[in-house]
């Protein structure tokens, strides 16, 4: 609990997880809405819109990944 109060433990990356997993069904239903208006934008968005959110997410998981490298190199001096 006190790694949590002092912002030492993370919650970020859990959060960033469970938001892209909402994130790829929320792009494969507008592209399954889209589908009714224009077939071709609804194809990419709806195969498309799920790699982006991944692509996107993977980015920002990076950073939280990095922070926690330079955490554990900063320890072992």
């Amino acid at each position: 609990m006190k790694e949590f109060l002092n912002y030492q433990y993370m919650i970020t990356p859990g959060i960033l997880k469970i938001l892209s997993y909402v994130g790829m069904v929320v792009a494969v239903v507008v592209g399954l809405f889209t589908l009714t208006q224009d077939v071709v934008a609804g194809i990419s968005l709806t195969v498309l819109g799920p790699i982006a959110v991944r692509l996107y997410t993977e980015l920002m998981l990076v950073i939280f990944e990095i922070h926690k490298e330079l955490k554990q190199m900063n320890g072992k001096r």
